[in-house]
């Protein structure tokens, strides 16, 4: 009888226990914890060294990279450049990431800072990041800064941040890209689609082929001074087949006093290049023309949609650029109005850029539980379905992570702490914090 009566006791006990914690692997099958932490389980390089050697590289790969500041050496191959009619050999400073499905998710963008230091410059000698056939790369909450010669006043050297080459389904939200000229390098094949992200810097600071969405975006030039009339956001190098090349939608534009009136917005580099700004607050006007020439290439689309100035006023387009020089020297008229109408602009949009993908939905964040604290030490939370992961966070700062819906406080926590939580997504992305608890209960 004792034995039936104990047998129901944990026959009980267990569908209790299942009831109240559906985080379990029937409910939740998806639920994970990142397979790489910076610096917890080593460097950032060890990091993507480990995402670029796993064998099963279709499975996502999640790497969180606590808020720091990282100084990264690169890989350290030795490279060649040519400076003054010599040849020159050095490590290189590169970071390759070169596996498809790897998530790069930081802290928080303005303390989570990934750093390289190159002394020479050149748009494929120095990149901080190199995307090389690196698919489905996701980053979040991270900044990226090439900090050429660690010279902080350094605006006209080519030093890469980002760089893509031949990738597809990249996505970065809430990502801070800092350098000067040729900050972020596009690739001529690729798609990539940018969230609320910031882009720095001073000469054809975006630059690159491939079809790139910038979804609210802060694109900030850098300041330059006098010779701040030589300033261009963009060089699109977009190739003939392909309908669209970079599309700004409401995004801003700032930079210091002295840029107002005087950069432009882009010039063509290679191919049939294309660009346009949609909804966009100039907080810094361009110059009346919006757009200058290069190397005799005749861009195939150079164009915006209700763009204004910092007061919300429409900004005058009548006297935008519409006359290039082709490599023969020859004057060309394009064939396309600088304003687009309303009907246009509606070809614009995320679906139909990207008609068989959906990057907002895959960027969106999770929201956060309300959380308590039972007893003294354990904090419990309903379960929020979407999210595939917790952080636990004390002060303000990551601290571990769960698949369950509660935690326990270890011990040497000290009294006082504040204790949340950040729901992740299935890329792996943090959304905002919980309300916040305090430990102990009392």
């Amino acid at each position: 009888m004792r034995t039936i009566i104990a047998l129901l006791l944990i026959c009980s006990s267990f569908k209790s226990f299942a009831q109240t914690t559906p985080w379990d692997s029937l409910a939740y099958p998806n639920r994970w914890v990142y397979d790489f932490v910076v610096p917890d389980s080593g460097t950032f390089a060890e990091a993507i060294h480990a995402a670029n050697t796993r064998v099963d590289k279709d499975k996502r790969y999640r790497i969180f990279v606590k808020s720091n500041y990282y100084l990264i050496k690169g890989d350290g191959d030795t490279i060649k450049t040519v400076e003054k009619g010599q040849d020159v050999y050095f490590p290189s400073p590169i970071t390759k990431l070169t596996a498809s499905n790897t998530s790069i998710i930081g802290e928080n963008w303005k303390d989570t800072k990934i750093v390289n230091i190159p002394v020479h410059e050149g748009i494929s000698i120095t990149s901080t990041l190199f995307l090389k056939n690196a698919d489905s790369t996701y980053i979040q909450d991270i900044e990226l800064w090439c900090n050429f010669k660690n010279d902080i006043n350094a605006f006209a050297n080519r030093a890469v941040a980002l760089n893509e080459k031949r990738c597809k389904g990249n996505i970065l939200k809430n990502v801070s890209l800092l350098s000067t000229q040729d900050t972020y390098y596009t690739n001529d094949d690729g798609t990539t689609y940018l969230e609320d992200c910031k882009i720095h810097g001073t000469v054809d600071f975006i630059c690159g082929g491939g079809t790139v969405f910038f979804n609210t975006c802060d694109i900030i030039l850098r300041p330059r001074g006098k010779t701040g009339s030589r300033d261009v956001i963009c060089a699109p190098a977009t190739k003939a087949e392909q309908k669209y090349g970079y599309v700004f939608n409401f995004c801003d534009i700032d930079g210091s006093p002295e840029q107002q009136d005087r950069y432009n917005l882009g010039r063509p580099w290679k191919n049939a290049p294309r660009a346009v700004f949609l909804n966009t607050k100039m907080k810094v006007r361009p110059s009346a023309q919006g757009w200058t020439e290069m190397h005799g290439m005749v861009p195939r689309l150079f164009a915006e949609y209700k763009s204004v100035d910092n007061n919300e006023s429409s900004i005058d387009l009548s006297l935008r650029k519409r006359s290039f020089k082709n490599k023969q020297g020859e004057t060309v008229i394009v064939d396309y109005q600088s304003s687009l109408t309303a009907e246009e602009a509606k070809e614009y949009t995320v679906e139909k850029v990207f008609p068989d993908w959906n990057p907002k939905e895959a960027c969106k964040q999770v929201a956060p539980p309300y959380i308590w604290i039972k007893g003294r030490k354990t904090i419990s939370w309903n379960e929020i379905p979407d999210a595939y992961c917790y952080a636990i966070c004390i002060n303000g700062d990551v601290k571990t992570f769960t698949r369950q819906a509660n935690y326990v406080v270890p011990a040497d926590t000290e009294e006082g702490a504040c204790i949340s939580i950040r729901c992740a997504n299935w890329h792996g992305g943090l959304g905002p914090a919980s309300n916040e608890v305090v430990y102990p209960n009392r």
